[in-house]
């Protein structure tokens, strides 16, 4: 199984193209919907298990959730950790 985290669009979505042909995917982001269309276009392409978690890492208790499922896979073979980061202001060294 691999697990990816940011999965429901951008890179996190082409990892998964690029592996549900010869991988299970746990899929992890925080739209269901765009999850929930993801699973349905791998399953029809591909012969592979989808599993979709939805989930905020930015809070706390889906964080622990996703660690915690994470944690119990029996047969991860890869973490692909794309989740999103952003923050408000200015990037880089202060002058």
């Amino acid at each position: 199984m691999v697990a990816i985290t940011g999965a429901s669009s951008g890179i996190g979505a082409v990892f998964a193209r690029k592996l549900a042909p010869e991988h299970d995917l746990l899929l992890i982001a925080r739209r269901k919907a765009k999850l929930d269309e993801l699973a349905a276009e791998l399953t029809a392409a591909y012969r592979t298990n989808i599993e979709i978690l939805p989930a905020d890492l930015a809070d706390e208790s889906d964080l622990e959730r996703v660690a915690s499922r994470i944690t119990n896979a029996p047969s991860l073979a890869l973490l692909i950790n794309n989740a999103g980061f952003g923050a408000k202001g200015l990037f880089g060294r202060p002058n």
